[in-house]
């Protein structure tokens, strides 16, 4: 009876999840040094901007967007007169992540990977290098970036072997095993010039859904530097 009096103790309400992530990180040049400026732009998959920004004097930015997963998350400043784009792509913007973009001259574009099957345990990775200072010579060369396009080839990629080639997956440094230099149309007339990589799969296993595949280059003849990574997403492993 004692139980029936009591009465029941209204329930505090539910606090609603977040709707929203926070992509933030710092922008620097490849000796470390903050980048102030920086344009930082969120694409969504039909390469529209979700959300942009600008980094602060100390590099840092912070974007705010729906949750999702984004095409790329694209950073610059003094686009094609000092420099490239850095680009990270398929942001698994879920919950806040950090991304820290590093460029110079040598973008690091297009970056896709896989798991060959029947293979050796590794991953494919494949991406397109471009060079600032051999965009401009190739405009230069077709009197003029309308002409571009008129080129049967547009040779903008610099000449990589495995030692200019660092490739990280989630943080563990991996060994490149191959290299190859590929034509890729740019239209049925038209081709440029991307890279396939192999690297086996790191020791540690990644435990994480999304984990960051990245390359960083150089590039020997000009001295120019890039870096880029890929979102691999976890059940691609198995």
């Amino acid at each position: 009876l004692a139980a029936g009096l009591i009465q029941a103790q209204p329930q505090a309400p539910q606090a609603k999840a977040p709707t929203t992530v926070k992509i933030f990180g710092r922008v620097t040049d490849f000796d470390g040094r903050p980048i102030e400026g920086a344009t930082l732009e969120l694409k969504n998959a039909h390469f529209e901007n979700a959300a942009e920004g600008v980094s602060d004097k100390d590099g840092r930015y912070s974007l705010t967007a729906p949750k999702g997963t984004y095409m790329a998350l694209a950073a610059v400043k003094d686009y094609r007169v000092k420099s490239l784009e850095y680009w990270a792509w398929t942001v698994p913007a879920e919950r806040d992540i950090e991304i820290n973009p590093r460029f110079d001259r040598l973008e690091v574009y297009g970056i896709n990977a896989w798991r060959p099957q029947g293979g050796y345990a590794s991953y494919q990775i494949y991406f397109r290098p471009m060079s600032l200072t051999r965009t401009v010579k190739a405009v230069t060369d077709a009197g003029g970036m309308e002409n571009l396009g008129k080129l049967p080839v547009i040779d903008i990629a610099p000449e990589l072997t495995a030692d200019d080639i660092q490739v990280t997956i989630d943080g563990q440094p991996v060994k490149v095993l191959q290299v190859n230099k590929v034509r890729e149309a740019s239209s049925p007339s038209q081709y440029l010039f991307g890279y396939l990589i192999q690297v086996p799969l790191p020791e540690k296993k990644p435990t994480s859904e999304y984990f960051p595949i990245t390359i960083t280059l150089i590039d020997k003849a000009t001295g120019e530097k890039g870096e880029g990574c890929l979102y691999f997403h976890h059940a691609r492993l198995l």
